[in-house]
């Protein structure tokens, strides 16, 4: 089989909101086990934070990535990947300001300083290469999603090969950044490709809402075909992992 699955999920930050990490990441290790995505783009999540999910995962998952602060420090967009199936060739950390190689830079009225990580991949198994591109984008700041979706469209276009991007892009998709990203960009969204659920991504532990707005996307570029999608909503004792639901797509090459 050719086909690989990719998740994007906002792990959601230790933050006092009577949600606490020690309760939700065995239920957010419990959700990626199951589901087992080969390629998984996080947001938010502290160093303390992914150390112990990955520790909860089956050995074959490693991360990477760095603090929005400068090494470890702030919420990372850290990549977490199956070593069995994809084998790591290049990881670039940049901020999404007017300095993208200034460590914690911050532009055009942030809330703090973001970053995106941007991974060069070879499938193990099919010898193809693919590029992910992982980032969360400001909530307050619409000039800073527009120039940030700029700055990635730099990144994508310097690629050598087939494109992903996974992102909490904290706008649905009737936005100007989607346009950016999918008219302009020419990139897919996966769940346009192939519908699952209509509900919303963003729940504030309040769970599933048909209708709501999905702020969490994986977008493809060309060589790559969206076999299924699904927004995973599990939860254990009614206690959600994060505030957001993570998103899935199952791919597959297409030449």
């Amino acid at each position: 089989m050719s086909d690989f699955s990719v998740m994007s999920f906002n792990l959601r930050y230790p933050a006092l909101d009577g949600h606490p990490v020690a309760v939700r990441l065995p239920i957010a290790a419990e959700l990626i086990a199951a589901a087992h995505p080969h390629l998984i783009g996080t947001q938010e999540g502290e160093l303390d934070q992914l150390e112990r999910l990955i520790e909860l995962l089956p050995d074959e998952y490693v991360w990477l990535g760095e603090g929005h602060s400068g090494g470890n420090s702030g919420e990372f967009t850290a990549v977490v990947y199956d070593s069995s199936r994809f084998e790591m060739q290049a990881v670039d950390i940049s901020w999404l300001s007017e300095s993208p190689e200034t460590i914690a830079s911050e532009s055009w009225g942030v809330s703090h300083a973001r970053t995106l990580t941007t991974v060069d991949f070879t499938d193990l198994i099919t010898g193809h290469r693919v590029r992910l591109l992982n980032t969360h984008l400001d909530h307050k700041s619409e000039r800073a999603r527009l120039e940030s979706a700029k700055l990635m469209a730099v990144k994508i276009a310097e690629a050598s090969d087939r494109v992903l991007v996974t992102g909490d892009f904290n706008v649905s998709t009737d936005s100007e950044v989607y346009d950016c990203l999918c008219t302009e960009l020419g990139l897919v969204d996966t769940a346009v490709a192939a519908p699952g659920e209509d509900i919303g991504t963003f729940h504030r532990y309040r769970g599933p809402r048909p209708g709501g707005a999905r702020i969490d996307w994986i977008l493809v570029g060309p060589g790559l075909e969206t076999r299924s999608t699904r927004i995973n909503t599990h939860a254990r004792g009614g206690e959600y992992p994060s505030d957001h639901f993570p998103v899935e797509a199952v791919l597959d090459y297409v030449d």
